[in-house]
């Protein structure tokens, strides 16, 4: 940052006139430092406006300063807001007025803030400024004695440490409180210190100026002032300290070796050459003078600011610490666009030797600097375009009608690549396109035959064959990803590419709702997905329906859903399925999204329905029966009933009865042993009869009578089952014939064959049985299966069987 002036005259390259630059701020870290900061201690402000006291605290805190103080005791202060830094090294600092206007008093305008060089020992201020080898420096600063109006403070000024032996002093002051200059100034190793008048900054301080002669090597060295002896001997007290300041010639260099930008920028802003200059300028300022040379012409391709190969720029006086916002000066110059293909041109601006300033790093103290700029011109025969975000894809595949004027332009999260392709599919340019979907080609090679444009997510290199097209993950392209061949030689643009995002569909997971059966429909959860320039995707969209479900069929506005189907202008309220299969199931298919641009989502989402059964339907029950027993043999065979094979079958069952033992997914698994045709019998076998029931409706079966007439040429045995249990509240010791099972696949009850309290009747042959028996010629076995309260109703799947046996007569 450039430095304020305060009212002073500034010194030029030999001694001082009067006074110093005063108070930059704090420069940039990585540039060099050519002369003191914060000189008159002003930063930071200690104390409230007006305040009379003083501080003592860290190194840290005070801008620009260092201190070889030791950690001799801990700090103290009496300014608002103080806090002791502890026992560490120290820099004391007091406000103008604190301790009596006779003991601390400001000089005429040197702010309200000074040091004391001797906090609580005998010490040196410093900074550490970059010296170049044989330089001459100007220095300047105000010194005034604490106690004593006869007896001086005396301080030095040094180049190193007052710590190190080998620091060298170049001079020595000697001032009393009221600003006596007890001795004159002692100028030492080569330095010049003129006389001074007593208290000539007023208040008791004296200004001493000089130069110093710099021999050593160029680098970084402490500078500063050292505390040799107080009036009174006491380390704590004397030696004040103001308005310091130490300066070479300033330092200057190019900030950058090369830059450049078509000529199309007649006034080149992109990245012009520039100045840095680091250092205090003196009144007047100075004139830096460049040369140009290269093989751009002047006055054909370029013109400087006064048309001639070398030219002056004026760098204004003030304190410059290197940061860009003050201490950079572009070079003026102008390229001229001629429209004519002329190829790379370049103009090397170069700094020439001059004594009011040191061509050297302003980076690093004593580098090589940087004294050469050069500028390329590029042809502006050029190639352009944009990747536009065709969102509703108004291109479909063609290079016309991208930009409908709602589309905007894009590079796809930064991974697309516009690649300028010759004849022979080789690489001529490869530049990636810029987040607003621009891309330049800049000085194409001219007349080219047969070049084409591609995008690719892989960069090209210039003389390799050319990557495939591509896009990244998610993206679409609504144009050709590679252009028509076409001929250079004349600037070309609005080379233009479209593309667009992926949608993404959502899955739906629909509550759990009840199985309506028969032909009725199940309303649909309302599809939804998202996509990156459409938003959310609903009602008024249009969905895929990528797979059917196996079992069920989908019906949108009443009409069958085939797979692959684009419903267009969604509505939610349309979309129903129909359940092939009663009861409890899970109905899935799969649906894609599609965008505004016609797009689908390439990984479909599935609609999930689970259906339950329905607590109210229609109830059913499915009779099935077989033979289990001849005389003492159980027959275990495991027959299916078909109706496709000759009636004489074994397991001939007429249809529609013939499905009946075939509800795998109901029925327990070989649950329905037994015969159905046992073959030839004689007189005097006993046969068992099972008679298998299965509730597989949509609603609990309440009511239910099994009724089984005695087969003709067999007599009932009353006393099958007697005597085994358990019973069902039948009369004790009355005949079993009949057994039950309730969801087992053994009896789990014996019936009586009496007209008492279980659930079983035998009916002799003609007696009256219930009308659902049909007529009774030679008896008939009837079991309640459902009695409150221990079995009030047959709930879906439930499955059991009655079971009685007969004499073949």
């Amino acid at each position: 940052m450039k430095n304020l002036w305060q009212n002073i005259n500034i010194f030029s390259w030999g001694l001082l006139g009067a006074t110093l630059v005063l108070q930059p701020t704090v420069a940039q870290a990585q540039y060099i430092q050519r002369s003191f900061l914060n000189p008159s201690f002003e930063q930071p402000v200690f104390g409230n406006v007006g305040q009379q006291c003083y501080v003592q605290v860290s190194p840290g805190i005070i801008p620009g300063w260092e201190t070889t103080h030791g950690s001799v005791k801990a700090g103290t202060g009496t300014c608002s807001g103080y806090v002791s830094p502890g026992n560490v090294p120290l820099i004391e600092i007091w406000k103008t007025g604190f301790n009596g206007a006779s003991t601390a008093t400001i000089p005429t305008s040197a702010g309200n803030q000074f040091a004391e060089l001797n906090a609580e020992q005998n010490s040196e201020l410093y900074q550490n400024i970059c010296l170049i080898k044989d330089e001459t420096i100007t220095f300047s600063l105000l010194h005034r004695g604490r106690s004593s109006s006869s007896v001086a403070d005396v301080a030095n000024f040094l180049i190193g440490l007052n710590t190190n032996p080998t620091s060298t002093i170049f001079g020595r002051f000697s001032t009393t409180s009221n600003g006596t200059v007890t001795a004159q100034p002692v100028a030492q190793n080569g330095a010049t210190i003129p006389t001074v008048t007593n208290n000539n900054a007023g208040n008791g301080w004296v200004r001493y100026t000089g130069t110093v002669p710099y021999t050593g090597a160029s680098g970084n060295q402490p500078v500063g002032f050292a505390a040799v002896s107080t009036a009174g001997g006491n380390n704590t007290i004397g030696n004040f300290l103001d308005e310091v300041q130490f300066a070479g010639k300033p330092v200057l260099e190019f900030t950058a070796s090369s830059g450049g930008a078509a000529e199309s920028e007649t006034n080149p802003t992109t990245n012009p050459p520039k100045l840095r200059i680091v250092g205090l300028v003196p009144t007047g300022g100075i004139s830096v003078s460049i040369s140009v040379s290269g093989t751009a012409v002047l006055g054909t391709d370029y013109n400087t600011i006064s048309n001639t190969s070398t030219f002056n720029i004026n760098i204004p006086a003030g304190n410059y610490d290197g940061s860009d916002a003050t201490s950079v000066f572009t070079i003026p110059f102008t390229v001229i666009n001629n429209n004519v293909p002329q190829g790379v041109r370049t103009i090397v601006f170069t700094i020439q030797p001059s004594s009011s300033f040191f061509a050297s790093s302003t980076t690093t103290c004593g580098g090589s600097p940087t004294i050469a700029s050069s500028y390329t011109i590029y042809d502006d025969d050029f190639l352009s375009g944009k990747v536009w975000d065709d969102a509703d894809n108004s291109a479909n595949n063609t290079f016309t009608n991208i930009n409908t004027g709602s589309e905007t332009g894009t590079n796809a999260g930064g991974l697309l690549n516009a690649i300028l392709v010759d004849s022979n599919n080789k690489v001529l340019k490869t530049i990636p396109v810029a987040a607003d979907g621009t891309y330049t080609f800049l000085d194409v090679p001219l007349n080219q035959n047969n070049v084409k444009i591609i995008l690719s997510t892989t960069a090209g290199t210039v003389g390799n064959t050319a990557p495939a097209p591509s896009l990244p993950s998610n993206w679409i392209n609504t144009s050709p990803l590679t252009t028509a061949t076409f001929n250079t030689g004349t600037n070309i643009s609005s080379k233009d590419f479209g593309i667009e995002q992926l949608p993404d569909t959502n899955n739906v997971n629909g509550s759990t709702t009840t199985n309506p059966g028969g032909t009725n429909t199940v309303q649909v959860p309302t599809l939804s997905g998202t996509d990156p320039e459409d938003g959310n995707l609903s009602s008024g969209n249009s969905f895929k329906i990528v797979s059917l479900p196996s079992n069920g069929t989908l019906y949108y506005n009443g009409v069958a859903v085939t797979a692959n189907q684009i419903i267009t202008n969604y509505d939610s309220t349309k979309l129903t399925v129909d359940p092939n299969i009663d009861g409890a199931i899970t109905i899935t298919f799969t649906v894609a999204a599609i965008d505004k641009a016609g797009k689908e989502d390439p990984t479909p989402a599935t609609v999930t329905m689970p259906l339950t059964a329905s607590s109210s339907g229609k109830p059913q029950l499915i009779l099935v029966k077989r033979i289990t027993r001849i005389n003492s043999q159980n027959l275990t065979n495991i027959v299916d009933g078909r109706s496709d094979v000759p009636s004489n079958a074994a397991n001939y069952v007429a249809s529609p009865r013939d499905t009946d033992d075939d509800s795998s997914n109901t029925w327990p698994t070989n649950y329905l042993r037994g015969l159905i045709n046992a073959g030839i019998v004689k007189p005097g076998d006993e046969l068992e009869y099972t008679i298998y029931f299965l509730s597989n409706g949509l609603g609990n079966a309440t009511n239910v009578q099994i009724c089984d007439l005695v087969p003709v040429n067999s007599t009932f045995i009353p006393t099958a089952f007697s005597s085994m249990t358990p019973n069902d509240g039948g009369l004790a010791g009355a005949d079993q014939g009949i057994a039950l099972a309730l969801s087992s696949s053994t009896p789990t009850v014996y019936l009586t064959n009496a007209q008492d309290a279980d659930r079983g009747r035998f009916y002799t042959a003609n007696e009256t049985v219930p009308s659902y028996c049909g007529a009774n010629i030679n008896g008939a076995v009837v079991v309640n299966i459902t009695r409150s309260p221990d079995l009030p109703n047959l709930v879906k799947d439930f499955y059991g069987f009655v079971r009685f046996r007969a004499k073949v007569k």
